[in-house]
């Protein structure tokens, strides 16, 4: 099984990430999540324990900071379209170090302003790399790319929880230095290698070919207000509600309305991490044309609702027919998950980069990942409610909300021209 393993991964690398610019991506990429590992495992401990913040400081704190994410995002990553791309994500790598470092050393309160400039940072760089990679990797290869470097992130972030654990258990101040200072020396690392990428981008662009008829429609060069790029960004609000099932509602659930062992969570959350790395590829390499990926997008939505619409389903079993039929509902559920989660990431990030002008990647890259703040500042009064009071109907006009949302992607699908052509032959058309 493990040479299996390997020998999966190092036949996907070699199809999927070519060249050195690429390659240095990929690798600053795996870089970043392992520190984001580190971060999740530890940030909010030590600043709570440590640093002796009430929860309800620390909440108040996480909430500003989120708040501020959503509006960093679109602002950085249109000032990555009018400006060198590769430095402003190096930048905003060394300024999270710099910050990081800082943590342990300011007052508590400092601390969480501290916070809110990594959380701007961050959703900011999302924003900044998502423009990298449309304007430096070839349009029939983007989703490929992007696919494989999820699944590595995934896979570095297990390697920073895992390392983040360790500090958790042994709990001093200064394990936590020791964590703060690995991460920061992590996203120094990240900078850099994106910096280094920079030279390469004059042999790897998919320059824009002012012939090609896709990109001179008005649709397309009507930019960000564009009716479908519009209604794209409003569902991913909506369908980004889905992640939080797993990591916030699930618990709740099953804490308050199953009986169950509590390790059940821990087994989904496994199975969603193995699900994304193994599955992400494969389903990148099957989405060629617009149309396939609005196909997939709305699949995966409707497994969002499929999801949905089991938690009240795994409750009654765990009343009714015991653990193990529970434990299997759950496992399902998870699936249906990763699956849809896979689908919906491939499928929406082929239309996005479709739909939006070169050179509006930036902020539109910002302003889409919007929907995932905005869906995890609603998801724990969502789903506190559903727990404590909604119950299956809750969960049932949940899933009824994502089946109805999937509709219109069919819409945006239907209006662009170049539905119908492989996303390989319009970038070998474009390049004359």
């Amino acid at each position: 099984m493990g040479s299996f393993v390997r020998g999966f991964w190092l036949l996907t690398w070699r199809d999927e990430v070519r060249g050195p610019l690429e390659t240095r991506l990929a690798c600053a990429l795996a870089s970043l999540y392992v520190a984001t590992g580190l971060s999740f495992s530890a940030l909010a401990v030590f600043m709570t324990r440590q640093q002796h913040l009430s929860p309800a400081v620390y909440g108040l704190g996480a909430s500003v900071a989120a708040v501020l994410g959503l509006v960093a995002g679109p602002a950085i990553g249109a000032l990555a379209d009018r400006h060198d791309g590769f430095v402003i994500y190096a930048l905003l790598m060394w300024v999270m170090a710099i910050v990081t470092v800082c943590l342990v050393v300011v007052s508590p309160l400092a601390g969480l302003g501290l916070f809110s400039v990594l959380v701007m940072c961050a959703r900011g760089s999302a924003a900044v790399l998502g423009s990298l990679i449309g304007t430096a990797v070839g349009r029939d290869r983007r989703l490929r790319f992007r696919a494989m470097t999820r699944a590595m992130s995934n896979t570095a972030m297990i390697v920073g929880l895992g390392i983040g654990a360790i500090v958790l258990a042994v709990g001093s101040r200064t394990a936590f230095a020791v964590s703060f200072s690995i991460e920061a020396v992590l996203l120094v690392t990240t900078g850099s290698l994106v910096l280094r990428a920079r030279r390469w981008t004059s042999a790897e662009p998919d320059p824009v070919d002012d012939s090609d008829p896709v990109q001179k429609s008005p649709e397309k060069q009507s930019g960000v207000r564009d009716p479908r790029i519009v209604a794209l960004m409003v569902l991913n609000c909506v369908f980004s509600l889905a992640e939080p099932m797993l990591t916030i509602a699930l618990p709740l659930w099953v804490s308050t309305r199953m009986q169950v062992p509590l390790w059940t969570v821990s087994v989904a959350l496994a199975t969603n991490t193995v699900g994304v790395v193994l599955l992400q590829v494969p389903v990148a390499r099957r989405v060629t044309t617009v149309r396939r990926a609005a196909n997939a997008a709305r699949s995966g939505a409707i497994l969002f609702a499929v999801a949905a619409a089991l938690f009240p389903v795994a409750a009654l079993l765990s009343h009714r027919a015991g653990v193990i039929a529970a434990l299997g509902i759950v496992i399902l559920l998870t699936i249906a998950l990763v699956c849809g989660d896979v689908l919906y990431s491939v499928g929406s990030t082929g239309l996005l980069y479709e739909l939006v002008p070169q050179g509006s990647y930036g902020r539109a890259q910002g302003i889409f990942g919007m929907g995932f703040d905005i869906a995890y500042l609603a998801a724990p009064a969502l789903f506190g409610w559903i727990a404590a009071g909604g119950g299956a109907w809750g969960w049932f006009l949940l899933a009824g909300f994502f089946a109805v949302a999937a509709a219109p992607v069919q819409w945006i699908s239907r209006r662009t021209p170049s539905g119908q052509t492989s996303l390989a032959a319009a970038a070998v058309n474009s390049k004359g």
